[in-house]
């Protein structure tokens, strides 16, 4: 990911509204304050709009290109690209929704799909939680701001890994840079090909769709995620 481009991208799109980067009507605050205050950083408020955001936004350059992490870019860029505020994207670690299910689909691309979904589903369900899979709910909208607006959402997310979808890291990388807790789970004949950075995470290895229950379950209940009794 270039990120002077994705800079490029955040710096267009503030400055494409003259009302807020120049004159600051109807305010001051806006898709430059709103990035930083998202991410933690503290930004210049004065009287003289232009100054004020021409300085905020060398704050976001320097993040975007030096500090920020991977996932944070790409939130940044979700951010610009599909039209989603910074508000819409800050997590609700409240939010007692359902658990999001990021796993492969394709049973072409992999035989286990099945197996996977069941595994997951009631391990979830053990601990008195729902799980959401994405591909069985109905909607009119487009697939990937539905996405992204259930991984924001959700009580935390499973990813499973087997097959090494590209979604799934897609979807575990961006939940992971919302705060969101992501338990990872693979078939442990697959476990070998998981990319090397994420091997460093611990992970529920399964063989058998109840290898996957019994392991995710017990996961949830020690990560102190499971449903208040």
């Amino acid at each position: 990911m270039n990120r002077h481009i994705v800079f490029n991208e955040v710096a267009k799109a503030a400055q494409s509204n003259t009302n807020y980067y120049i004159f600051g009507n109807p305010s001051q605050i806006g898709l430059i304050e709103d990035l930083l205050s998202y991410f933690g950083i503290s930004y210049k408020m004065d009287f003289d709009s232009e100054s004020m955001h021409r300085d905020n936004l060398e704050l976001l350059r320097r993040f975007i290109i030096e500090d920020a992490k991977d996932d944070q870019v790409a939130v940044i860029l979700d951010s610009i690209e599909h039209k989603v505020s910074a508000e819409e994207l800050r997590p609700n670690t409240n939010h007692a929704g359902d658990v999001f299910v990021s796993m492969p689909m394709n049973k072409g691309k992999c035989a286990y799909v099945d197996m996977i979904r069941d595994g997951i589903k009631r391990g979830i369900e053990t601990c008195g939680l729902t799980p959401y899979f994405l591909d069985l709910d109905a909607h009119n909208g487009n697939i990937f701001n539905k996405m992204l607006l259930e991984i924001r959402g959700c009580r935390f997310l499973v990813a499973d890994f087997t097959s090494q979808n590209s979604g799934v890291y897609y979807e575990a990388g961006y939940a992971k840079a919302l705060g969101k807790t992501v338990i990872h789970t693979c078939k442990g004949s697959d476990f070998d090909n998981v990319h090397f950075d994420l091997k460093q995470t611990q992970f529920v290895t399964w063989e058998t769709s109840e290898d996957l229950a019994k392991g995710l379950s017990m996961q949830i209940k020690k990560s102190n995620l499971k449903e208040v009794e």
